[in-house]
């Protein structure tokens, strides 16, 4: 169980980068697991509104918008894809 959890979990990292790159224009290697997203990359809300509605649209997963205040790097919103992809699978 633990394997396919750290598998979904990496692959999940893969795509959330990829579409975190794309959509506030960073270069390859620039984003961190840690960056701040508005402190770090000159990012807004909006951008981010921008990240999350095109990781459910390509990943299928909802987050609920009341966590997007939290979701301030890559690691938490990784954190938050993989928690709500887990529940849409279980729910």
């Amino acid at each position: 169980m633990t394997q396919q959890t750290v598998a979904t979990a990496a692959d999940f990292q893969e795509q959330v980068s990829r579409i975190v790159i794309e959509e506030l224009e960073l270069e390859e290697g620039e984003l961190t697991g840690s960056g701040h997203f508005i402190d770090d990359y000159d990012s807004d809300s909006l951008s981010l509104i921008t990240v999350v509605s095109r990781i459910e649209k390509e990943l299928g997963v909802a987050i609920p918008k009341t966590e997007l205040g939290d979701l301030v790097n890559l690691s938490l919103l990784v954190e938050a894809v993989v928690q709500h992809a887990a529940e849409s699978n279980h729910g």
